[in-house]
């Protein structure tokens, strides 16, 4: 398994086992040039690890970068000596204590006003998600590490290994079908028409029932947590990180417990899924990292503060794809650098509002949802994921 970086091969077959993002995004890799993938999710120790490897000689050249690639490395560089990953703690610990005053005040009040317990427990699921989402980003961040446990694990019951893996993949890979782990929803949605083997009846319905299935997102995430968790034996993340989770959901009213995972789950899944399942799907491969992000991503316009905070940084999808280790607060700011980027590039920056975009996704499910089936028989379908 050999994957080029800095103009370098590097043979990672020995390496791709203990590897923390997973071995099977390296697998993807294989043979391609992941430069610019690789800087954009690494932290100063893992590019110190690599430079203390040694690239191999390959008969083969290294695939060329793009010239828009190289014109993003300059950027980023930019970018890291004006300090824009440099953290600003007062917001750090902003976001930590406004979660814990959501979580905190629905248990206290799960059980005399249900309903006020619901909405609180629900937004603190939701804002947990993202401030985990944040925490397993961030890099050489003493805090985050100590913290990921309690607010990914014991809020939201994740398992921070099965989610790298499967969030690192849809970093580098955005919306190829083939690889993208969150564009593989069939049976229980059709973001294309499918081969005939994989159609169900339902499919006509997908633009009705979207939005109830959107609701089950975070018991979905809990279910693949707990079968990851299980199937590495690693009791220990089980016993530290999950199970004080679930037994504060049991002290709870049952129905203030599945009403706030529902809840939660919807109003994640309205910012997860608007920003990318309505715009292009690659069947091929597109090699460059930046072009990739631009294609195939679309911010979310945040009218006030209040959507401001409740999407949780991730209506700058752009810019956090493309510097997924940067603080999140730091990304309305830099919008206009980006566009300036994009404009002298020759790149769509594209951003929506939250009507308009969901608007589009409603008509891209109802279109798929007619769409004739393919006769394509599945092992030569392009969309296949290849898992």
């Amino acid at each position: 398994m050999k994957v080029a970086i800095d103009n370098e091969w590097y043979d990672l077959t020995k390496w791709a086992p203990y590897h923390p993002g997973g071995q099977r995004i390296l697998e993807r890799f294989d043979g391609h040039n992941a430069t610019e993938h690789f800087y954009s999710l690494h932290s100063e120790k893992a590019v110190r690890q690599l430079k203390r490897m040694s690239p191999i000689d390959a008969k083969e050249p290294v695939p060329e970068e793009s010239a828009i690639d190289r014109a993003f490395r300059e950027l980023r560089s930019q970018l890291k000596r004006d300090g824009w990953w440099e953290r600003q703690f007062f917001w750090e610990y902003a976001l930590i204590i406004s979660l814990f005053a959501m979580i905190i005040g629905g248990t206290i009040l799960a059980y005399s006003h249900p309903f006020i317990a619901v909405l609180l427990i629900s937004l603190g699921m939701q804002q947990a998600g993202w401030l985990g989402h944040d925490f397993v980003h961030g890099r050489d961040v003493p805090l985050h590490d100590q913290l990921v446990r309690i607010v990914a694990g014991w809020i939201n019951g994740f398992n921070r290994q099965w989610w790298s893996d499967k969030h690192n993949t849809h970093h580098v890979l955005t919306n190829h079908a083939q690889h993208d782990p969150d564009l593989n929803m069939q049976p229980l949605l059709y973001y294309w028409a499918p081969v005939r083997a994989l159609d169900h009846h339902l499919r006509k319905y997908q633009h009705r029932y979207f939005l109830v299935l959107y609701t089950f997102l975070f018991i979905s995430w809990r279910t693949e947590s707990l079968k990851c968790t299980i199937k590495n034996r690693d009791w220990k993340t089980f016993l530290f990180s999950q199970l004080p989770g679930y037994i504060w959901l049991a002290l709870l009213p049952w129905q203030v417990s599945v009403a706030s995972l529902l809840l939660s789950g919807l109003f994640v899944a309205l910012v997860v899924t608007l920003s990318h399942e309505s715009e292009d799907v690659i069947t091929d491969r597109v090699s460059s990292f930046v072009e990739n992000q631009f294609l195939c991503t679309r911010n979310i316009v945040c009218p006030d503060w209040i959507s401001e905070y409740l999407f949780g940084g991730m209506q700058y999808q752009l810019e956090h794809h493309l510097f997924p280790t940067m603080p999140r607060y730091k990304y309305r700011l830099l919008v206009p650098i980006v566009q300036q980027f994009a404009k002298a590039n020759g790149l769509s920056y594209k951003a929506s509002s939250l009507r308009n975009i969901l608007r589009d996704h409603y008509l891209h499910l109802k279109k798929n949802s007619m769409a004739v089936a393919r006769d394509v028989p599945q092992e030569e379908d392009p969309y296949a994921y290849r898992a």
